[in-house]
């Protein structure tokens, strides 16, 4: 890990700091683990979301409000399965180092924000969607044309809430020693906030916290405490029918209790890296030994890139048509592999039955014309009285007869 530093510290690159600490550096272990969980996350994220948006749009024919949001929700974590985690892999554990340059630094730091807080709002705007329709029936219903509109609008407040990010990341250059024994000095690349004043990042950071993580938790903690009241004393509008009203209910309670996990399970994945980024890191230094810090970090970003890839497996175990579509695609796989691997092995059996045939030919073809050759005599004397069309057979009977 440590190779990859460049030996040559040269304070004279723009924006070149010299430290007496050494940057803290995630032991091999740390790195092996990584590269394994990482990769793993990464596929399991692009592949369960993928799976998910194929079943909204492809299988269920129909899509529903619920199932757009939910669609979007699946496109933000694709999204970061694609993009922010194999970052983070190769930047700070394979390589300790950032070799993207300015403008992936800027971009990358922008685009994780704009995920996280459209993926806040999607859940917003969905639990109260629910809260419409359940709350208030007879009222009109959210229009898939208007909840189109409406994710639209979601990802450009997304984009504007998280510009100044742009304008706050830049590249740093820190020179360091290992240790103090070692007399070679190594430089760093890191992508990094600029840092401002003290007190106006600490308002900064809390206010973040709050708007993308504390105020959003708590409107979805008081829909769901509602909705869970009001499902259990409801009942369907219309005469009494005991056996349609529990079929309704029940549905509605699915819906209910699916997205009321997928929030929980929000907030608890990313609880922790945002206490880190907004609130510990300034303090890392008194609370924690720094050779710690790369495990502490390593566990908060993985509980956070985690959610992404939990969701997927939530749809499939609380809703049977996503559960229905997920096995629909699992047979067609194994289908295609089927039918491929069939295909591969009859043109297989093909090329070796024509490669026989063309031994047996050639084996054989001496003998053949040896004995045509002999009774050459005899085929024209036949063929003098005989028509075009009746010498064809004789002909080839008599060849194969020889030739056995």
């Amino acid at each position: 890990m440590n190779s990859t530093y460049n030996i040559t510290c040269n304070t004279s690159i723009p924006g070149a700091t010299y430290v007496d600490a050494a940057p803290p550096i995630s032991p091999i272990y740390l790195q092996g683990t990584a590269a394994i969980v990482y990769t793993l996350l990464s596929i399991l994220t692009v592949g369960g979301n993928a799976l998910v948006c194929l079943t909204v749009f492809h299988y269920m024919g129909v899509t529903t409000v619920t199932n757009l949001f939910i669609a979007n929700l699946a496109v933000t974590d694709l999204f970061i399965g694609l993009l922010c985690i194999p970052i983070v892999l190769l930047s700070d554990y394979l390589l300790s180092d950032w070799p993207f340059g300015i403008f992936m630094c800027k971009f990358t730091s922008v685009a994780q924000s704009v995920f996280v807080v459209c993926t806040v709002y999607t859940l917003i705007a969905m639990s109260v969607d629910r809260y419409v329709a359940i709350i208030y029936p007879l009222k009109p219903k959210l229009r898939r044309r208007d909840c189109r509109l409406l994710i639209i609008i979601l990802w450009v407040f997304s984009i504007l809430f998280s510009s100044p990010i742009f304008f706050e990341m830049h590249i740093s250059h820190i020179c360091f020693h290992r240790d103090l024994n070692d007399l070679k000095e190594y430089t760093q690349t890191v992508c990094q906030t600029n840092g401002l004043y003290p007190s106006i990042q600490t308002i900064y950071n809390i206010a973040t916290l709050s708007i993308i993580y504390f105020i959003p938790l708590s409107v979805l903690s008081m829909v769901y405490i509602r909705l869970g009241w009001q499902l259990n004393k409801s009942h369907a509008p219309g005469e009494a029918d005991s056996e349609r009203d529990a079929r309704i209910k029940k549905s509605k309670q699915k819906v209910i209790k699916m997205c009321f996990i997928v929030v929980i399970m929000f907030g608890v994945c990313w609880f922790p890296m945002q206490l880190y980024i907004n609130i510990l890191r300034p303090y890392l230094d008194q609370i924690f030994d720094q050779k710690y810090v790369p495990h502490f970090y390593f566990a908060f970003h993985l509980m956070a890139m985690s959610n992404s890839c939990i969701n997927p497996f939530i749809y499939g175990v609380m809703s049977s048509k996503f559960r229905a579509g997920y096995l629909h695609y699992w047979h067609c796989c194994i289908t295609c592999g089927g039918l491929i691997n069939d295909h591969l092995r009859q043109k297989h059996h093909i090329n070796n039955g024509m490669r026989l045939s063309g031994t047996f030919r050639r084996t054989k073809r001496p003998t053949c014309e040896i004995s045509v050759t002999n009774n050459e005599h005899i085929d024209r004397d036949r063929a003098s009285s005989m028509s075009a069309p009746s010498m064809i057979p004789l002909m080839a009977s008599h060849k194969t007869s020889t030739c056995s």
